[in-house]
């Protein structure tokens, strides 16, 4: 399948834009979600880190990244929400193990 060159790239978002049609719009949640692993293995890797810190961790990073992208409109509002719940659920479960309930 060949795709058009980009025509009239004026800027970075441009030529991001382009990027996300040509992968029907799945280039960016792509990204997101492999720094979401790349930030949770990275975490868990250090044994001092619980798996609640670990989570939180990579969900609110990944959260406050599509976000961002969001404001560009890379990425779908439900996209976005995924991440603000599993940031969420992460505060809870980091909650629930440090009360010890």
């Amino acid at each position: 399948m060949a795709y058009d060159s980009p025509e009239n790239i004026t800027s970075s978002l441009d030529i991001f834009e382009w990027v996300n049609s040509v992968t029907d719009s799945w280039f960016f949640p792509g990204a997101i979600f492999a720094v979401y692993i790349i930030i949770l293995v990275k975490m868990l890797s250090n044994p001092a880190n619980t798996s609640a810190k670990c989570f939180a961790a990579a969900s609110f990073a990944c959260m406050i990244l599509s976000i961002l992208i969001r404001i560009t409109g890379l990425v779908s509002t439900g996209f976005m929400s995924i991440f603000i719940l599993l940031t969420a659920g992460s505060a809870i479960w980091m909650h629930m193990e440090n009360t010890g309930s």
